[in-house]
């Protein structure tokens, strides 16, 4: 992060008359309580987004982790600056090799082994994290396979991590985690261009959906070159994610109006539907991603899905 670090004010550091100053703030809601007795300003807490106030939380016990634990699971994807869909974890994650099995305290997950971290060290707060390969075997293994994939495709497009180097690392079945991770690993691929993507491509994989080609360019007869975000080749369909972000967003608005951008996109579908071999157009969105029952019922409006 590379903004000033929110102040955590910690009556453990302070004495005794300070300390029960920062109760009466907290019972009067001008603090937040991160966890026991570390406290933040309640306006600074209500201005952070969901995966800053857990990376605060972890901040806030990073005192309290022994030095045989690592954060890792979703505590590590997010100081990696991953990206998660859905809702953030409350628990902060660690690894730690003196725990014999998984332990839930106060804000805190503890599971049992060995953290593998990175010969670099990084740490957080001044505690260690788990790999990129590490932390993504963890996500891949433990949570939905749209969360996962979203998070992991992130590594994978930035080049932190290869889709083989996290495929050889997987568990075989029937390990636990082996049968979701795969369905993760079918979704990677580095030529996604955005979180949006990523969501798009682990959904089609658990509706069954054939691999498809990702960013495929189709050239017209004058020499236009449309690329489109995926492409069923044997199906004759397009998928592409239709993101609110395009309508919106300065950088890919590129001087045009909203209006522009909607009658741009129209005009450049009509194009691709033009073509022999494009039999139709799918355009999910958010809305669509976040329920597969959703993004099923719109497939079969395209006679995709049947």
């Amino acid at each position: 992060m590379t903004t000033e670090p929110v102040r955590l004010l910690r009556a453990t550091d302070l004495d005794r008359a300070t300390a029960r100053s920062l109760q009466r703030r907290h019972a009067a809601g001008a603090l937040v309580r991160v966890t026991d007795g570390v406290y933040v300003e309640a306006e600074t807490w209500r201005d952070l987004q969901p995966g800053a106030r857990h990376l605060l939380v972890a901040r806030a016990l990073a005192p309290r982790i022994r030095e045989t634990a690592a954060f890792s699971h979703q505590t590590a994807a997010l100081v990696k600056g991953w990206p998660m869909v859905g809702s953030h974890p409350e628990m902060v994650h660690v690894t730690d090799g003196a725990t014999a099995r998984t332990e839930h305290r106060a804000h805190l997950v503890r599971h049992a082994g060995v953290p593998e971290t990175s010969g670099s060290e990084a740490t957080f707060a001044g505690v260690r994290v788990t790999s990129t390969l590490r932390t993504a075997i963890d996500l891949a293994t433990s949570l939905e396979p749209a969360v996962a994939a979203v998070a992991i495709d992130h590594a994978v497009r930035t080049g932190a991590l290869t889709v083989e180097a996290f495929s050889a690392a997987l568990p075989v079945g029937p390990r636990r985690g082996s049968v979701r991770s795969r369905k993760v690993a079918d979704a990677l691929d580095p030529l996604h261009e955005s979180a949006g993507e990523s969501y798009t491509a682990v959904r089609m994989v658990e509706l069954g959906l054939p691999i498809p080609v990702a960013q495929h360019q189709f050239r017209h007869a004058n020499g236009n070159v449309d690329r489109v975000d995926f492409w069923f080749e044997e199906l004759g369909v397009i998928v592409e994610f239709d993101g609110r972000q395009k309508y919106a967003d300065r950088d890919m608005l590129d001087g045009r109006s909203a209006g522009d951008a909607v009658w741009h996109e129209k005009v450049r579908e009509d194009r691709l539907r033009s073509l022999p071999q494009v039999r139709t157009v799918v355009r999910p969105t958010w809305w669509h991603l976040v329920d597969p029952d959703r993004l099923r019922a719109l497939f079969r409006q395209h006679r995709v899905l049947f």
